[in-house]
């Protein structure tokens, strides 16, 4: 870990410090701010005080020195120590290339006979990255041109959302169709309100409802009604115990699917010119582009991958546990909106946890391997290129551009925009040395 106490000190100024590491991504500083820079800082922050003081018969900013100092003294005590703690702060990331992961929490700090001030503060860092050389990164073969199965599945998947909803009469429930029906449901043992749906709809096969009712609906037609059992809950669990549920289901309608053909009109139904071989070059075109963006994920894993270099790179943990708690805050809150209650929720939450810190860790680790590559590039992004992004996504989501930064200078959403824009440029560059290179 070690000790480094190097001499730090402005011209005219005494200054000094010393850093340990406790562990790879804490660091440890214990300042001394010498008598001299300490009275150069007090005249800036007295000067402020003057400015702004407003005492009892005297102008705003008037009133005479000795008053302030001694009616606001502990108040300009305090913001001396914050100018003092901040400016040493900042000066030992910028002398030691520290990237900050936390605040600087103070832990210790105090007045010596002296007239020097001196504090204790540690705070998190990112790791310090050695990166290997790129000279042997080689991306991994990836086809874009799509194959014939692909584009068939597309065109099918275009069929299919142009696809027509057709009654069914004099025929059972079978699989595919779409059923309309009348549901009530009651708890027979009596450990449950009973309830009535008017209208649920469901396509046989696809697990869009309970087995046991799309078996009892399968081979029956419009008109019957059904009964199906289900057991809902867990024997021997107590906040959610096991229910038997009666449901009678009455069928309203049946309808099936029914999907256009491949021909010149169909191609003119979603907006395509030039009949099908004209869709088919369409379709091929956006399966190109889709495989390219695939691709360019699969390079730039490769490309961590070669960074990582077989190492398991050190975290800050504080990073991780609160990135991990915000993913699983909006886990919960994805499940409240879809009317589902998180405590109550079949989830094990220990496990998810665990998945997500483990994402959480993989993401963290690219980043710093990525923002050192970035570094290594000189690759800089600048506010006009942030704009830009920010009014590219303002346009994606239907929100107004002033809305969209607003709400992002709010939380630092800016500075994340830059680094992402940031660390995409060190990989599109290093993408492109390596094919240039193998070319």
């Amino acid at each position: 870990m070690g000790v480094r106490v190097p001499p730090f000190a402005p011209s005219g100024a005494s200054m000094s410090y010393e850093i340990e590491r406790t562990t790879p991504c804490r660091v440890v500083v214990t300042a001394t701010i010498g008598p001299e820079e300490v009275s150069s800082e007090r005249e800036h922050v007295l000067g402020d005080w003057l400015r702004g003081a407003r005492i009892d018969g005297f102008r705003k900013g008037k009133a005479p020195r000795t008053l302030v100092e001694r009616r606001f003294a502990g108040e300009i005590r305090d913001d001396l120590e914050e100018h003092l703690t901040r400016r040493t702060w900042d000066q030992v990331r910028r002398e030691e290339k520290l990237r900050p992961a936390s605040p600087l929490g103070i832990k210790e700090s105090g007045w010596l006979d002296t007239g020097e001030y001196r504090f204790k503060g540690e705070f998190d860092v990112y790791p310090t990255v050695a990166l290997p050389s790129l000279d042997g990164f080689t991306p991994p073969a990836v086809a874009i041109e799509p194959a014939d199965d692909d584009l068939t599945g597309a065109i099918e998947q275009l069929r299919d959302r142009q696809a027509a909803w057709e009654p069914v009469e004099g025929e059972p429930a079978a699989e595919g169709m779409l059923v309309e029906a009348e549901v009530d449901g009651e708890f027979p043992d009596g450990d449950g309100e009973p309830f009535h749906e008017d209208r649920s709809l469901f396509q046989i096969g696809h697990d869009e409802i309970y087995p046991e009712i799309e078996a009892a609906v399968t081979g029956r037609t419009v008109g019957d009604a059904v009964s199906a059992e289900r057991t809902v809950g867990e024997a021997g669990n107590e906040e959610h115990p096991a229910k038997r549920v009666v449901y009678k289901v009455r069928i309203k309608s049946l309808r099936r699917k029914r999907l256009p053909e491949v021909d010149d009109a169909f191609a003119t139904s979603v907006g395509i010119t030039g009949g099908v071989e004209a869709l088919r070059e369409r379709v091929r075109e956006r399966l190109r582009i889709s495989l390219a963006e695939r691709r360019r994920d699969v390079w730039r894993e490769a490309l961590v991958t070669h960074l990582a270099d077989g190492r398991t790179l050190d975290l800050p943990e504080g990073v991780v546990r609160d990135d991990t708690r915000k993913e699983l805050v909006e886990f919960a809150q994805a499940l409240a909106q879809r009317g589902i209650d998180p405590d109550q929720a079949k989830v094990d939450w220990e496990k998810l946890e665990g998945e997500m810190r483990g994402r959480v860790e993989q993401r963290l680790r690219a980043e710093v391997l990525l923002d050192a590559l970035a570094e290594s590039f000189g690759i800089t992004v600048s506010a006009a290129d942030v704009d830009h992004e920010v009014e590219h996504q303002a346009r994606r989501l239907g929100v107004p551009f002033a809305e969209l930064r607003g709400n992002l200078a709010k939380g630092g959403g800016l500075e994340r925009v830059g680094a992402l824009l940031r660390r995409e440029r060190a990989v599109d560059q290093a993408l492109a040395n390596a094919t240039d290179a193998k070319a």
